[in-house]
C-alpha cells in the first residue's frame, strides 16, 4: 500500500484498506540503515521528504541530462565506480532511482534548458561549422531531420535501460527525427522558453507578464489605457496610477497581492492607506476650487457681506436714482391685497430713515403711510412719499426676514408660501426697474444671503429633489447663488469630516444620482460640473479598489487563485494564438509549481514590484515600456541551432 512522509510533522503514514491514512510503523534496516515502514502487508522504505538543497540537486540533474542527452546518469556511476564507490550497475541504478523523483515541473524544463546549452556550447565548434556549410543546400527539414535522429539516438540511448540500449536509440533517433524535421517551425517557441527561463525569476519581467495577461482578460488595448492613464494623470496629478484605470483583472492583482503574505502586502497596504486618508482633503479641495467658495459659511457670515455690501453700493444708488417715480402695477396692487406683503408695505414705511441712513442711501421723510386698503395716506398734510424702488426693496427686506424667521423654526410651508410671495415681487420689481436688478444681482441683501447659505445646507438632505433644488438655485441671484454655494459645501465639508470610520468612504455621501444632480446644477459653469463629476468618479474607483484589496478577505483571495489557476489553459492557447513561443508567465507557472520555498521567494519579489507599478503614481510613465516589454517576451526570439530541439522532444516524449 502507498506509503507517504508528511513534510511538516515528519510522521510516517500509509493508505490503509478503508482509504484513509493511519500512522505506520517503522524500523531501521541495521545494515543499510535505511528506514522502512510496515503498511499492515510487508516493509517497505520509507521516502524521503524533500527539503530545499534537494530541489536544487533536481534542478541540476535535469539539466546535466539535458546537456548530456540523457548520458548524466551513467558517467555519474562511472566516476564513482572508478573511485571505489559501489559497483557500475548499482551506481547507475541509484542514480536512476533518484531521477524518477524528480518533480516533472523541475525535470522537463532542465532537460530543455540543457538541450539548449548544449547545442549552443558547441556550435562555435569548427567541425559543426564545417558540416553546416557543407550541408547549406539541403533543405533545412531534412538537414534537421538528420541531425535530430542523431541526437534522438543519443538521448533515446542515454535514457534507456542496459538491457534497451538499442532499442531506446531507435525510438530517440525516430522521435528526433521528427522532431528535427517540425524545427525550423517551432524553434521560436523553444528559444523563447530558453530565454523565458531566464526572465522568468526576474521581478520587473513577472510583474510586467501578469499585467500583461491582466489586460488581455480585460479585453483592454494597450492605447485604450494608456489614454485613460493620461485623462486620470489631469485630473488627480500625483495620484492617478495604472490600478485605477485597469479592469476587473488589473484591479484583481492589488487585491491578490493585499491579501498574500509577503513584501507585495507590506507595500499595498500603506500606499492604499495613505490614499483613502487623503481623499477628504482632495474632495473637499475640489469642491471648494470648482464652485468659487473661498471661505466657509462662518467666515462668510462676516467677511462676504461686508465685502458684498461695499461692492454694490454704487449700483443701488444707481437703482434708486433710476427708481425715484411711482412703481406700481397690476402685479403690485395684487400683491398688496395679501395680508403678509401689505404689513411689509407698512413696515417699509416706518424703518425708511433707520434703513436709508445705514445704507448710506440717505434719508427720505415719508409724509404719507399705507393703509389697510394698501393706500397711501397723507401725514400731517405733508407731500406723500410714492412707493418708489427704495420702498419697495425695503418691503422686500422684511420679507426676506420673514422667510429666515419661518425658516429657523421649522415653519416649512410658511416659508414656502413666503419664498413664492417674494420671487413675484422680485421678478416684477426687476422688470419695471432693470438697474434693481443689477444690484440686486450684486447683493441683495445681508438676510437674503444667509437664507440663501441656510438653503444651500439642505443640499445632502432627502427632503428636497435634485429638481426642486435645481430650480431653486436658478431663481436666486449672483449673491445669493454664492451664499448657496458657501452652505452647500460647508455642509458636505462638515458631512464629511464628521465620519468616524477608519478609511472612511467619503464618496458615499456624493455619488448617489440625486446628490450628483444637485452639485451639478450648483456649480459655476458647466465646464466646472463636468471636472467635478470626472474627479468624483476617480475617487469612486479608488475607494472601490480600497475596499476591494483591503477587505482581509482570505475566501477572496482563495477564489481569485482558483480563477487564475481555471485561466492557466485559455493563457497557454492564447499564447500560441498570439505569438507562438511559450510566454513568461507559462514558464513563471512551471516554476512557481516546484517546491515551496522557490514559488514563495518568486512571489513575493514579483508581487513587490507588482504594487509598485501599479500603485505608484511615478510609475505611471512606465506603461508603454511594460507593454512594449511583454510585447517583446512573446516575440521570436534570436535562432538557435535547430538540433537543440530534438533532445527536448525526446525528453518531452519519454
Amino acid at each position: 500500500m502507498p506509503i507517504a512522509t508528511n513534510p511538516q510533522t515528519g510522521e510516517v503514514v500509509y493508505l490503509d484498506d478503508n482509504g484513509q491514512w493511519s500512522p505506520a510503523q517503522t524500523a531501521v534496516k541495521p545494515d543499510t540503515k535505511e528506514m522502512l515502514a510496515f503498511d499492515g502487508r510487508e516493509w517497505s522504505p520509507v521516502p524521503a521528504s524533500k527539503g530545499a538543497f534537494s530541489y536544487v540537486d533536481d534542478a541540476v540533474r535535469s539539466i546535466a541530462s539535458g546537456i548530456t542527452f540523457g548520458w548524466a546518469d551513467e558517467f555519474a556511476a562511472k566516476m564513482d565506480e572508478m573511485i571505489g564507490r559501489g559497483s557500475y550497475a548499482k551506481n547507475v541504478a541509484t542514480e536512476r532511482s533518484k531521477d524518477e523523483q524528480i518533480p516533472v515541473a523541475i525535470k522537463l524544463p532542465g532537460e530543455i534548458a540543457g538541450a539548449i546549452g548544449s547545442t549552443v556550447l558547441v556550435a562555435p565548434l569548427g567541425a559543426f561549422k564545417a558540416m553546416a556549410a557543407a550541408s547549406a543546400k539541403i533543405p533545412a527539414w531534412m538537414r534537421f531531420a538528420g541531425i535530430g535522429a542523431t541526437e534522438g539516438a543519443l538521448a533515446g540511448a542515454g535514457g534507456a535501460t542496459e538491457d534497451e540500449r538499442l532499442s531506446g536509440a531507435a525510438a530517440g533517433a525516430a522521435v528526433g527525427g521528427a522532431v528535427g524535421a517540425a524545427a525550423p517551425s517551432v524553434v521560436n517557441a523553444v528559444t523563447s522558453a530558453g530565454r523565458g527561463i531566464r526572465n522568468a525569476v526576474s521581478p520587473k519581467t513577472g510583474a510586467a507578464a501578469d499585467i500583461g495577461r491582466a489586460l488581455i482578460r480585460d479585453d483592454t488595448a494597450p492605447e485604450a489605457i494608456a489614454t485613460r492613464l493620461s485623462d486620470a494623470a489631469i485630473e488627480r496629478p500625483g495620484v492617478a496610477s495604472i490600478a485605477d484605470v485597469g479592469g476587473e483583472n488589473v484591479r484583481g492583482l492589488v487585491e491578490r497581492v493585499a491579501q498574500t503574505p509577503g513584501a507585495g502586502r507590506s507595500a499595498v497596504i500603506p500606499a492604499l492607506t495613505e490614499r483613502q486618508t487623503g481623499q477628504l482633503s482632495r474632495m473637499s479641495d475640489d469642491l471648494s476650487k470648482l464652485t468659487g467658495t473661498r471661505q466657509t459659511a462662518v467666515q462668510a457670515t462676516e467677511e462676504v457681506i461686508k465685502e458684498r455690501a461695499a461692492a454694490a453700493t454704487p449700483l443701488y444708488e444707481a437703482a434708486y436714482n433710476a427708481g425715484d417715480h411711482a412703481v406700481w402695477s397690476n402685479t403690485l396692487e395684487r400683491l398688496s391685497s395679501s395680508p403678509t406683503v401689505k404689513d411689509a408695505m407698512q413696515g417699509a414705511v416706518r424703518v425708511w430713515k433707520d434703513n436709508a441712513i445705514a445704507d448710506g442711501f440717505g434719508a427720505l421723510n415719508p409724509g404719507a403711510v399705507v393703509n389697510r386698503g394698501g393706500r397711501l395716506e397723507f401725514l400731517d398734510g405733508k407731500v406723500p412719499v410714492f412707493p418708489n424702488i427704495q420702498f419697495w426693496d425695503y418691503t422686500k427686506r422684511i420679507i426676506d426676514d420673514q422667510i429666515g424667521a419661518a425658516k429657523r423654526a421649522g415653519q416649512g410651508q410658511k416659508e414656502r408660501t413666503l419664498t413664492k410671495l417674494n420671487k413675484i415681487l422680485r421678478d416684477e420689481l426687476d422688470n419695471i426697474v432693470p438697474e434693481y436688478k443689477s444690484a440686486r444681482s450684486a447683493w441683495a441683501g445681508p438676510t437674503a444671503y444667509l437664507n440663501s447659505v441656510d438653503e444651500g445646507r439642505l443640499v445632502l438632505s432627502k427632503g428636497i429633489s435634485a429638481e426642486e433644488f435645481a430650480a431653486n438655485f436658478k431663481s436666486l441671484s449672483q449673491s445669493e447663488q454664492e451664499g448657496f454655494r458657501v452652505g452647500a459645501v460647508s455642509s458636505i465639508i462638515s458631512k464629511m469630516g464628521n465620519d468616524p470610520a477608519n478609511l472612511a468612504d467619503m464618496t458615499k455621501y456624493l455619488r448617489s444620482p440625486e446628490v450628483r444632480a444637485k452639485i451639478s446644477a450648483m456649480m459655476p459653469t458647466p465646464e466646472a460640473a463636468q471636472a467635478w463629476n470626472k474627479r468624483l468618479e476617480f475617487e469612486v474607483g479608488s475607494s472601490k479598489l480600497t475596499a476591494q484589496a483591503l477587505g482581509n478577505s482570505a475566501t477572496a483571495r482563495r477564489l481569485a487563485e482558483r480563477d487564475d489557476a481555471k485561466g492557466i489553459v485559455g493563457d497557454l492557447v492564447l499564447d500560441a494564438l498570439t505569438s507562438g513561443p511559450a510566454s513568461v508567465s507559462m514558464l513563471r507557472r512551471v516554476f512557481t509549481a516546484g517546491p515551496k520555498w522557490l514559488k514563495d521567494t518568486l512571489r513575493s519579489r514579483t508581487d513587490k514590484e507588482l504594487a509598485d507599478i501599479l500603485l505608484n503614481p511615478d510609475r505611471a510613465a512606465e506603461l508603454p515600456k511594460i507593454l512594449q516589454g511583454v510585447q517583446r517576451a512573446r516575440a521570436s526570439g534570436t535562432p538557435v541551432p535547430k538540433a537543440a530541439t530534438t533532445a527536448a522532444g525526446v525528453a518531452a516524449t519519454q
